[in-house]
């Protein structure tokens, strides 16, 4: 497969001297949907940053598909790589969402005709048709996301990175933008997703490396998910749906690739039951409840005692 971003002995120092990156290697390959996670102040935004040539290191190789970005004008740059920020505000600055949108394809140099359509089709795309002449203050937050959006996919990029896309947003909110996400990804364009979303990262990710100043692992989701040990060395924790059938496995239910999303685990019940004669056998045993108790201690490591 084609590598849409290397990148590779990535380093940056803040102005204060503290380490924000340390020998950074990511490949992600076109068309792929890869996710970063890692706790807070691990670096992520930093190297988001890095991605789009906001933030140059010369002594580092980032290349995009192929091409070294110290050497990419800034058409270029903003045409292949497009970011939208955790908060939509620092994106939508201008007095009407038909201006925020056409402002990245009119620094392009692209006609009227050519800006109108883009306008035209980016917000139908996320849903905000008729949207063009509304005040970007005067929306919900989930519609600001949105037209953050807008404003990347404007310009057309290939290559899609998002910070924190999911946070914050009401529940439907939140399915309306994951499934413009994946959709977006179906339709080729390369996704990679820093969150704290865990339950929505396995919908979000086919692959995901752990951030932490330095990578720190790489794998699939179930991968990295059933690595309880490193989960608690960097803060992070798995899906509820895969902790819940963890805990089920402690009552003799045999599952041998556990759920990870809502739609694995209805699906992996429907199976079940289909082989066991329309029914589920649980039990209790003398080893249950230790059994129990160590799920639960080892991935809720970031649960106070009651004690404390």
């Amino acid at each position: 497969m084609k590598e849409a971003i290397t990148v590779t002995d990535l380093n940056y120092s803040y102005p204060d001297g503290t380490t924000a990156l340390n020998d950074v290697n990511i490949v992600a390959y076109e068309g792929e949907k890869i996710g970063i996670v890692g706790p807070n102040g691990a670096g992520k935004t930093t190297l988001f940053l890095h991605l789009n040539g906001t933030i140059k290191c010369p002594d580092s190789s980032i290349r995009i598909f192929g091409q070294d970005i110290g050497n990419m004008a800034l058409k270029e740059r903003i045409r292949k790589v497009g970011i939208m920020f955790q908060e939509p505000d620092d994106q939508l600055f201008m007095p009407t969402i038909f201006d925020d949108v056409a402002f990245g394809p009119l620094n392009m140099g692209l006609d009227k005709n050519e800006v109108q359509r883009r306008v035209k089709d980016t917000l139908q795309r996320v849903g905000l048709e008729g949207f063009e002449d509304r005040v970007p203050h005067n929306l919900s937050y989930g519609q600001k996301k949105r037209a953050a959006l807008a404003a990347v996919l404007s310009m057309e990029p290939d290559i899609l990175i998002l910070d924190e896309p999911t946070a914050n947003l009401d529940p439907k909110s939140r399915a309306d933008l994951m499934q413009i996400i994946n959709r977006l990804n179906r339709e080729g364009v390369t996704t990679i997703i820093a969150t704290h979303d865990v339950n929505a990262l396995p919908e979000l990710a086919d692959r995901i490396y752990v951030l932490n100043q330095e990578i720190i692992a790489e794998g699939s989701p179930r991968e990295i998910f059933s690595d309880w040990q490193l989960l608690k060395r960097n803060n992070l924790e798995a899906p509820d749906v895969f902790k819940l059938f963890k805990v089920l496995s402690c009552f003799g239910y045999n599952c041998n690739e556990l759920p990870l999303s809502l739609d694995e685990s209805v699906n992996e019940l429907i199976q079940t039951i289909g082989n066991s004669e329309d029914h589920i056998h649980l039990h209790m045993h003398e080893h249950t409840h230790n059994a129990v108790k160590e799920v639960m201690d080892s991935y809720n490591h970031h649960r106070m005692n009651n004690s404390d």
